[in-house]
């Protein structure tokens, strides 16, 4: 097979149809307004790109190793997040060392020891990440080589980009990218900020709203992630149901905008409404331990 999985096809026929539609515009664009407008509407796809580029990197989607390799050049064009800057700080950094925040490559505590403010957090894993990443490369020279040749060709495609239009190559694809490598390394702060290190059933926050799921490709299953990283992103809500006894309650989060107005509607239109569903829960959850 040419995919891990079928299911693989809805992330990858995103990211390809929306590569499709920035080149497009870079090229053929008769308006600078044209161009702005579709940056601003991809931007939102782009954020969910990120979360489908971290799954990539765990369990890549292509069983052929060129096809990875050129979805990861596509991917980072997208996210300002090159291939291996993943592997190496994320991959090999963060998921060894989450456990311990004076190891933890996205670590949430200062050097005292003291709960990060969320930006502090967000402007200090962003602008370090890449350099955390080489530092971590040198545990893993292979890696590091190939995140040398990540930039690299990333920086090449970025210049052709520029040669043929440089305006819109700025619009479209680098503005995206910075705000994009911040607003991933902003939203990663809620994933284990001021949580237990020792149990790791208890060190992440879980997101299980199906809608939330569906477009992050169940990155709101994040305790199944973290104890199985390689298992494949579609089989997280079955590992999910193998644990979640073990994981408080607690640590069961709502989604934000716009999930929530997406949850709003959902239920306005079956008859329910969260805050219900979430007494009857309860109720349940009672007459159970009871």
């Amino acid at each position: 097979m040419f995919v891990r999985k079928k299911i693989d096809y809805y992330p990858i026929t995103v990211i390809l149809l929306v590569f499709g539609i920035d080149l497009m515009v870079l090229l053929f664009s008769p308006s600078l307004l044209i161009t702005i407008t579709w940056a601003i509407c991809s931007l939102y796809i782009k954020g969910f790109i990120c979360c489908w580029n971290h799954h990539h990197q765990h369990c890549n989607f292509f069983t052929i190793s060129w096809a990875n390799r050129l979805l990861e050049l596509i991917m980072g064009l997208h996210t300002g997040i090159v291939g291996e800057a993943w592997v190496l700080h994320h991959t090999l950094g963060h998921h060894i060392n989450y456990l311990d925040q004076s190891k933890d490559e996205s670590a949430w505590k200062t050097t005292s020891g003291k709960l990060m403010s969320h930006m502090e957090y967000t402007l200090k894993v962003s602008s370090m990440g890449y350099l955390i990443a080489f530092k971590v490369g040198k545990r893993h020279p292979k890696s590091r080589n190939q995140l040398i040749q990540n930039i690299l060709l990333t920086v090449l495609v970025l210049g052709l980009f520029s040669w043929i239009n440089w305006i819109g190559t700025i619009i479209i694809f680098i503005i995206p990218m910075i705000v994009l490598l911040f607003f991933t390394t902003y939203d990663t702060y809620h994933h284990h900020a001021g949580l237990d290190l020792e149990d790791p059933y208890k060190a992440t926050y879980n997101i299980t709203n199906h809608w939330y799921n569906f477009f992050t490709c169940n990155l709101g299953y994040h305790t199944a992630h973290h104890l199985q990283c390689g298992r494949h992103w579609s089989e997280l809500p079955q590992l999910h149901e193998e644990i979640k006894e073990k994981i408080p309650s607690h640590l069961y989060r709502e989604p934000g905008f716009p999930f929530s107005l997406m949850m709003k509607i959902e239920h306005k239109f079956s008859g329910g409404s969260p805050k219900k569903e979430r007494m009857n829960a309860q109720v349940k959850k009672h007459c159970n331990d009871e």
